[in-house]
């Protein structure tokens, strides 16, 4: 049996991985910071709560982290799948608030808490996740974990102004992720990051390419299934193939 944890995983991106994950035999632990969220999008799936396993999780918060660690490793002795999709950007952050959302965006009225605030759940956050998970990874026969990240995360081939919080922390998750991969190696645990493409989610809008059905499905089949060692701290489009840093 196949156990896979996902982040922020009560809707769009992070409920499509706990979906198709669990129809193809993962049992999956569905974390959401609400816990009754999260009871509510796995009895969509599995009603017995048996394979799609809810469980309250607040990223930024190490108490609760350790404590999810400590129940996984009683309950299943290890974790074979860690796929890191919690995060916000300046609209989520917002959530209608106009200034709110330009105190992310622009440079006029930039606003170093926001920044801060979005670092520390887009590129802290799941590293540290991953600092706690890792004894509870190494015990699987070919633990992964997948961050996901963003294109707008790539300096090179940024061309605009703007958009400064969401951008930096998902360039510091790139190098983030880049340095746990190096340490994690010693463990056989293999840690990519990942750009999911432009979804039909909160994040992306309904104007997006991909649904997430199309998003995950690639994901699963071009990284997650094929993803070795060798790939290990490496930027990966959905397709699989190699993103520009």
């Amino acid at each position: 049996m196949k156990i896979a944890l996902v982040t922020g995983a009560y809707k769009g991106l992070g409920l499509e991985w706990c979906k198709q994950l669990s129809n193809i035999g993962y049992t999956v632990i569905l974390t959401a910071r609400d816990i009754e969220k999260a009871k509510e999008a796995a009895l969509i799936m599995d009603p017995t709560l048996t394979k799609v396993i809810p469980k309250a999780l607040e990223v930024t918060d190490e108490h609760q982290i350790r404590e999810l660690v400590d129940w996984v490793n009683l309950t299943f002795g290890k974790l074979d799948v860690l796929i890191n999709n919690a995060g916000i950007n300046s609209g989520t952050r917002a959530k209608g608030d106009k200034e709110l959302a330009q105190k992310n965006l622009s440079l006029e009225i930039l606003d170093a808490t926001e920044v801060l605030n979005m670092f520390h759940i887009n590129a802290i956050a799941p590293v540290l996740v991953a600092k706690y998970f890792k004894g509870v990874l190494a015990k699987a026969e070919i633990p992964k974990i997948i961050n996901i990240g963003s294109w707008l995360g790539s300096i090179s081939i940024k061309t605009t102004g703007g958009n400064y919080s969401y951008a930096v922390s998902k360039s510091a998750l790139n190098m983030m992720t880049r340095a746990l991969a190096f340490d994690l190696v010693k463990e056989n645990i293999i840690t990519v990051v990942v750009n999911p493409g432009w979804v039909q989610t909160d994040m992306g809008g309904g104007k997006a390419a991909l649904t997430t059905e199309q998003s995950v499905k690639g994901l699963l089949e071009n990284v997650l299934h094929k993803i070795t060692l060798q790939d290990n701290g490496k930027f990966l489009q959905w397709d699989g193939s190699e993103h520009t840093w």
